[in-house]
């Protein structure tokens, strides 16, 4: 028998003895007095069978022996009116349905359904009763009988102690009024508006308090706020410590203050001035001190306090990314001095050196733009960015058709058997796989601003001028390919005929070294340094190594003026290691081109990253990434700057960086990610896994790609992390693309992947 039917048992005992003694009774004759005990023990037999047969083996515990029970149900009773929907009781509690049990939070769940009953004027709401039942597979079963008593409501609101102001004035700041359902919570509201109120209009010293008289028989009370408004004081003398020893001028700080002497103090003024000035992100702490006057005085001096943070900010990272038999280290680096000229300008370098990303930008920030709450970034920049890229062959391109035929055996007897149609056919078909190095050098000025604390909005101007050429350090792989696209890309001609980049540039400091050193050397790497035809090679072994003619007839290069736009939304707990909140990030881009063969461009992008916290040591991170970029006029070629690619640790780990593209130029790419974190301690571990790809149509591709296994690229793997203030982050990840013998990279670096 369970412990809680015991009782039960026991009664079951007497009363089976009583019906003996009436059998015993009835014996004797006499029938009318057992009758009656019959008619009064049956009952009472019936309710504990009933009881039994209810639960089964369900018994009844103790908060404490049900902590860490998964909660099955939570079943409310009511015994007086329900002034509160069931649902709205739930989602009140920190104990859910479907979670665990936690005794600790039981008692707390208990005062808060107490408490909300009487915010609505059941002042005397109680928990009559709780019950906690656990079936035979340990799930609970909360019962909550909650009885709300009478309602209680305001019989009229009143304000007593001042004369400086009228009383319709002062009621006017209180959220109660007669026949309202009295809530404490309302009350202090008006407690708080009527300090505000008063505070604003130069009574800093005002006192507030409220009181009840009740009437019980009636459940009515009466309201009375009791105020003292205390003397009117004015902002006295406004003085800055150790004014001359600051680097930040003095003007920066008494324009973001919003009180000047003479002002009616107002405490609000002073907190938004504190505010103002902690956003300048120039000082690590901001006070403000009134020293108390007599009680007479009517000017109150305002003290201003400030300790300036460190002028100069250095900034290093080091990133070390191993694939099998090559280690690429990289050095990532910044300096600023944050408050330059004292005007609270930030000037900085940011620089980077080694593959896949180097280069530097030298940029200049202005705060609080003519006091619009926007910033202005003016930069200028420079740098070379690796990646893959897949080009078709032009056959009417007469050096490649001449390079082709000269050195690919196998197109060689194809010209000399089939003819100049077929040779052309075939080349046709070519694919030029290769690592390109994109250089870009830009001017930019950027606007942003934020809002509400968690948006951020951006629109920005730059001009660009960008080039793409093969890495002279690598061969191009040569391939024919298995797809038949037609007629090649207009503008894929000679890029050296009336080149735009030559003559107007000539006195352009902009050619100036470092600016115009050429990092693809002069056709040094090939048999044909001026620019001619190579010695005879046999390019069917699907390798070209770059020369000077190969490097001309593979570089694209485009200038434009490209004008974009920016909006964010950023809940995250933590930009480096977040673990809740979301990100979502829309930008949009038109590039105005200045050349004559390439055509305007328009970009687009979408981004969603969402972290969910799924317990107190995991955490599931989940990205997505939809980016599109299209050609205004589609008769012309897309500059290579603009084009697609995925791959490397920012989208899809195991693969090259950027190594996912497309033949031609990708024009649409989907990167999907996600990671399960497990932290303990300074010690976590995660296990991930990216998807992504890019098409050069929009038809090459279909939504159920996501999903195949084929779809799309795939990187996987483990990770590691330890956490001192920030993580450093080591990934070991495979990939099931491309190579078939380089699917395996290490990344080491600081902050989480997303």
């Amino acid at each position: 028998m369970s412990q809680d039917s015991a009782p039960y048992g026991g009664r079951h005992r007497s009363l089976r003895s009583a019906a003996m003694r009436v059998n015993s009774t009835l014996r004797h004759g006499d029938w009318l007095r057992p009758a009656l005990v019959w008619i009064l023990i049956i009952p009472f037999l019936m309710l504990p069978c009933a009881d039994a047969a209810e639960t089964g083996a369900d018994r009844q515990v103790s908060p404490r022996e049900a902590d860490g029970l998964r909660v099955e149900a939570i079943r409310f009773v009511y015994p007086g009116e329900q002034a509160l929907s069931n649902r709205d009781l739930r989602s009140a509690m920190r104990i859910q349905e479907g979670g665990r049990f936690r005794h600790g939070f039981f008692r707390g769940d208990l005062a808060t359904l107490v408490a909300l009953y009487q915010s609505r004027g059941y002042r005397e709401a109680q928990i009559t009763r709780r019950q906690l039942i656990v079936d035979e597979n340990d799930r609970l079963r909360i019962t909550i009988e909650l009885d709300s008593g009478p309602r209680w409501r305001v019989r009229q609101v009143s304000v007593v102690g001042t004369e400086t102001f009228s009383v319709p004035e002062l009621l006017a700041q209180v959220p109660v009024a007669t026949g309202d359902d009295l809530n404490y919570g309302r009350v202090l509201e008006g407690e708080r508006n009527l300090q505000i109120y008063l505070n604003r209009r130069g009574h800093a010293r005002a006192t507030i308090s409220n009181e009840w008289i009740d009437y019980p028989e009636s459940h009515i009370a009466d309201v009375i706020y009791h105020v003292n408004a205390g003397p009117r004081m004015y902002i006295g003398e406004i003085t800055i410590q150790d004014e001359d020893d600051l680097q930040t001028r003095s003007s920066l700080v008494w324009n973001a203050l919003t009180f000047k002497e003479g002002d009616l103090y107002d405490p609000g003024e002073l907190s938004r001035s504190r505010q103002a000035l902690t956003e300048t992100e120039l000082f690590r702490s901001v006070f403000f001190s009134t020293p108390e006057r007599a009680i007479e005085d009517s000017l109150q001096p305002v003290h201003i306090r400030l300790q300036e943070r460190k002028f100069i900010v250095l900034d290093a990272n080091a990133y070390v990314n191993y694939v099998p038999g090559d280690i690429n280290p990289r050095v990532a680096g910044s300096i600023q001095h944050i408050n330059w000229l004292g005007r609270g300008m930030k000037l900085g370098l940011d620089a980077s050196w080694g593959e896949p990303l180097q280069g530097g930008t030298v940029f200049m920030m202005e705060r609080d733009l003519l006091r619009s709450g926007a910033d202005l970034v003016l930069s200028v920049g420079v740098t070379d960015r690796w990646g893959g890229t897949q080009v078709f062959a032009d056959p009417d391109e007469e050096r490649q058709f001449d390079l082709l035929t000269t050195n690919d055996s196998v197109l060689e007897g194809l010209l000399l058997f089939g003819g100049e149609d077929v040779a052309r056919q075939y080349i046709q078909t070519v694919v030029y796989d290769y690592t390109a190095i994109t250089r870009r050098k830009e001017i930019s000025g950027t606007l942003s601003r934020r809002w509400f604390e968690s948006f951020n909005t951006q629109a920005r101007v730059d001009y660009t001028r960008a080039r793409s050429a093969p890495d002279p350090t690598r061969n191009i792989r040569y391939t024919p390919s298995d797809i038949h696209t037609g007629p090649t890309d207009p503008g894929d001609d000679d890029p050296w005929d009336d080149d735009p980049w030559d003559d107007p540039w000539d006195d352009d400091p902009w050619n100036d070294d470092p600016w115009n050193d050429d990092p693809w050397g002069n056709g040094d790497n090939g048999n044909a340094a001026n620019g001619t035809a190579p010695g005879y090679l046999d390019y069917s072994d699907g390798h070209i190594p770059i020369d000077g003619t190969w490097k001309s007839i593979l570089t694209d290069r485009s200038r434009s003026i490209n004008l974009s736009t920016e909006i964010v939304r950023d809940t995250r707990d933590s930009q480096i290691a977040p673990s809740r909140g979301s990100f979502v990030r829309l930008s949009g881009l038109y590039a105005i081109q200045l050349d004559a063969r390439t055509t305007d461009v328009v970009d687009g992008t979408a981004e969603v990253r969402q972290y969910q916290r799924l317990s107190r040591r995991f955490t599931l991170a989940m990205a997505g990434q939809y980016t599109r970029t299209a050609a205004v006029d589609k008769d012309r070629a897309l500059p290579q700057v603009y084009w697609k690619r995925f791959g490397g640790d920012g989208s899809v780990r195991g693969v090259e960086r950027d190594g996912i593209v497309a033949i031609g130029g990708g024009r649409t790419g989907v990167n999907l990610r996600a990671e399960l974190r497990y932290q303990s301690g300074a010690f976590g571990m995660v296990g991930f896994l990216d998807r992504g790809n890019v098409w050069r149509r929009s038809s090459d591709y279909e939504w159920h790609d996501l999903i195949r296994p084929s779809g799309m690229v795939d990187g996987y793997g483990i990770g590691l992390r330890y956490v001192v203030g920030f993580p450093f982050r080591l990934d070991i990840a495979f990939s099931d693309g491309f190579n078939t013998e380089d699917r395996f990279r290490i990344y080491f670096s600081i902050g989480q992947a997303f």
